[in-house]
């Protein structure tokens, strides 16, 4: 391909550009030189000296060049109707161009333009990335060329360095892979591209925009508002700037309501969606005279008036009313006002932080004679309306959703800078993305973009030397939830991951089965290869009472979750009747014990399901959405995410069928399909809510062998209890082979026989310790005889209180 097609070294535009480029240094030398020249003349005229004529003419040239750079040299205006490189590109990259530049001195001519620049550190891929794959042939460099004027013609014409780092990056083969390993890909460059032009029509907005805009004569003309001014602000003397809104219809629709008679507009909609933006939004439209908005609009002030701070002033229910009223009351006068109630919802409801103005606002309201416009919570708007109707009927309501991700980034992009300003961290674009999907999982309370903001700012205290990148808002989700979203990256817990087997059956013994399901559940969550819309696991657990159902679920606690603070456990039995829907899913302000509210705090968790067979239809049924997509719907609607928890259900259904198959000599392996279909097929529970576990795993009994460790592991915890004494208990093998005979029973596994661990060991600790016998430091045996003892004084007590009821 022929690059002297594509691009002409000596075009017109391209010498402007590098006179431009080579001038830019000295635009303040000159500008200086002039006003010197200038006062110098001057001052020498004062004086009658000739000199000061010379002086003065000559300031006219450094004057004129100054001026030349900036009306021409410095904009360099494109042409995007041509299709040649020289006519669309930036300015300040063409003149850094050499007559027939390669690849390499592309990607080093970008390492020192803003756009450039702003690619380096936004996504880590400028001119200093692209050096060191950049090559030195210039018939590659007609190829990148073409494939910068074909991207720009999809966009607005312009070839600026985002343009040209996403056309490099075409031309290389494995630019999929180099674009993942940066968490990328080619839509975000496109996006970076859009986001860096943006900035800049913002900048020349600004730039063009006057200091004051218009309505200053009109605004005299009309009434006093003294407590307006002192309890209200007037966003618009903010200066906001006129921008293409992300919410246009909303805006449009707003403008079109106050422009036909006013009346009373309602923004409704949950915290974080933008309702206060809007509000702004239309406070900078209204006082741009260039703006499209009905004739009667044109110049309108809004004051906003905060509900919660007026209500922390008035203090009483009577003054505020006065407040209130006063404050319409001047807003009604000066005709040229617009009042914005702020969480106008705390007006019409009595309660902590709140007065019902109701009586005072409502004939305000249905008059339609001062335009205003309230922001409510959409929750507490819809109780508002069915306590009293007549406040929604006569106002004119509009309904903000929460925003997507593409609307989300947008408002991230637009609210970066004014959070580098106050932080003084710069952010990358992976973080906002990164931003948007963990704030969407783990931010409640509040909705889309608020969540992602309120994520974005938690971020800079993680920032790596001033750069907040994805991993520095997984560390913000880590550090305050728990959670851990990254895959394993550190030696350590990929180790713990390895061996997760081996650690659990230091808590639990015997079920390999379940052991090694969960391990490596686990193991496919960490690594980052599960389903990221389903919980880490679900599994449901069969099998008789003591086996070690829900002690392998305490173990995987204390194993991999951080302790058994971490598991949030669940009794169905108390979940028997369709009205105990309302106890899983209970706003946490009214119910801390609701499944959904524990989640909410402790996200990162084992979720233990105990009996479940117990629990009502209706119950199960409302478990399906958690079991299938990993979320839970609370009663005030909000999307809880369960998809950091491993959920595991207990069942002793089909325990004597189980045991049945033991007695007749068939392993679990022989028996455990079967078993599984046999449950099935009695209907105990429906199919799709069986269906929805990736696991159902059957516990056989333990046997005599595998009680023995159990009593090991009682008497690890014995001593661990003891530790602080300084005090240790050894027992007798022979001991230990008494205990399990005499606490044996293939019904109830393992329980029977920490109650006789509890009365032959953990008793004759305590006489020991009350009489003194066992100091710190000292080591207890508990012999044969002591145990045989205390088993046949309990065997006498039991024939004893036989023989009586026999009676």
């Amino acid at each position: 391909m022929d690059i002297a097609r594509l691009y002409k070294w000596h075009s017109r535009r391209a010498q402007l550009a590098r006179y431009g480029h080579a001038l830019k240094s000295w635009v303040f030398a000159l500008e200086l030189l002039a006003v010197v020249l200038v006062f110098t003349g001057v001052g020498l005229l004062i004086f009658d000296v000739a000199l000061g004529w010379v002086l003065t003419g000559f300031s006219v040239v450094p004057a004129m060049m100054v001026q030349w750079y900036k009306a021409e040299l410095k904009p360099v205006p494109r042409n995007t109707t041509e299709r040649t490189i020289q006519d669309r590109m930036d300015g300040e990259l063409l003149a850094m161009l050499s007559p027939n530049p390669t690849p390499k001195e592309l990607a080093l001519a970008l390492m020192h333009v803003n756009g450039g620049l702003f690619f380096d550190v936004r996504f880590g891929v400028g001119g200093g990335f692209l050096k060191e794959v950049a090559t030195d042939s210039t018939e590659e460099t007609a190829v990148i060329f073409e494939e910068a004027l074909k991207i720009s013609d999809e966009m607005d014409g312009r070839v600026s360095p985002g343009v040209l780092i996403l056309a490099m990056f075409r031309q290389f083969p494995a630019q999929d892979s180099i674009l993942g390993h940066l968490q990328l890909n080619g839509e975000d460059l496109i996006r970076g591209i859009e986001w860096y032009h943006s900035i800049d029509v913002l900048v020349e907005k600004i730039a063009k925009q006057p200091k004051q805009r218009g309505g200053i004569g009109r605004d005299w003309s009309f009434g006093w508002i003294p407590q307006l001014s002192r309890f209200g602000t007037n966003i618009s003397q903010t200066n906001g700037y006129i921008r293409e809104s992300i919410r246009a219809d909303s805006l449009n629709q707003l403008v079109q309501i106050l422009g036909n008679g006013g009346g009373t507009v309602g923004l409704i909609g949950r915290d974080g969606v933008g309702k206060t933006d809007i509000i702004y939004e239309l406070a900078a439209k209204l006082m741009d005279p260039n703006s499209s908005v009905p004739k009667n609009l044109h110049y309108q002030q809004i004051f906003m008036l905060d509900a919660s701070r007026l209500i922390s002033v008035a203090g009483q229910s009577g003054q505020l009313e006065g407040l209130v009223s006063s404050l319409l009351g001047e807003a009604y006068a000066a005709k040229n006002i617009i009042i914005c109630l702020d969480n106008a919802e705390l007006f019409f409801e009595q309660g902590v932080g709140s007065v019902d103005l109701t009586a005072l606002l409502l004939p305000v309201i249905e008059a339609g004679r001062l335009p205003m416009i309230m922001t409510m919570d959409e929750q507490r708007f819809l109780q508002i309306s069915k306590r009293t109707p007549a406040v929604a009927n006569a106002m004119k309501r509009i309904a903000l959703q929460p925003m997507d991700e593409n609307d989300t980034l947008k408002v991230l992009e637009e609210q970066v800078p004014t959070i580098e300003h106050k932080s003084g961290a710069t952010f990358m674009y992976q973080a906002l993305k990164e931003a948007y999907k963990l704030s969407s999982r783990y931010v409640y309370d509040i909705s889309m973009p608020g969540q992602a903001v309120t994520l974005l700012e938690r971020s800079v205290d993680y920032a790596e030397n001033g750069l907040v990148t994805a991993k520095s808002v997984g560390l913000a989700i880590e550090k305050t939830i728990g959670v851990k979203p990254a895959a394993a990256d550190d030696t350590e817990e990929k180790e713990r991951l390895l061996n997760l087997e081996s650690l659990i059956h230091e808590h639990v013994i015997g079920q390999d089965r379940a052991v090694g399901a969960v391990s490596d559940a686990l193991r496919r969550a960490r690594s980052g290869v599960r389903n990221q819309n389903r919980p880490v696991g679900t599994f449901m657990f069969l099998g008789p009472t003591g086996v070690g159902k829900t002690e392998l679920a305490k173990a995987l606690a204390r194993v991999y979750y951080g302790g058994e603070k971490n598991i949030i456990r669940l009794d169905m039995n108390e979940f028997v009747s369709p009205e105990d829907v309302q106890r899983l899913i209970a706003d946490g302000a009214d119910d801390a014990g609701s499944l959904t509210a524990q989640v909410m705090k402790q996200p990162f968790s084992v979720v233990l399901l105990d009996e479940i067979e117990k629990a009502h239809s209706s119950v199960l049924s409302t478990l399906l959405q958690l079991l299938d997509e990993g979320v839970l719907r609370d009663v005030r609607n909000r999307e809880v995410s369960f998809r950091d928890t491993i959920v595991i259900a207990t069942s002793n259904a089909g325990a004597d069928r189980i045991q049945e198959y033991i007695q007749r000599g068939y392993s679990l392996q022989q028996f455990e399909e079967t078993f599984v279909s046999e449950l099935i097929s009695s209907h105990l529970f429906h199919p799709e809510f069986l269906n929805r576990f990736d696991e159902m795993v059957v516990f056989a009994p333990l046997d005599k062998n595998q009680l023995l460790n159990v009593v090991d592991l009682i008497l690890n915890d014995v001593n661990a209890n003891l530790a602080g004494q300084k005090i240790t208990v050894s027992v007798e093998q022979s001991a230990k082979e008494l205990l399990v005979e005499a606490g044996y029973d293939p019904r109830l596994g393992a329980r029977p026989m920490r109650r006789v661990v509890q009365r032959a060991v953990e008793n004759t600790i305590a006489k020991l310790l009350l009489t003194d016998q066992v100091t710190a430091g000292g080591v207890v045996e508990i012999t044969y005889e002591q145990v045989a003892a205390i088993v046949q004084n309990k065997t006498q007590a039991d024939e004893i209180a036989a023989g009586a009821i026999n009676q």
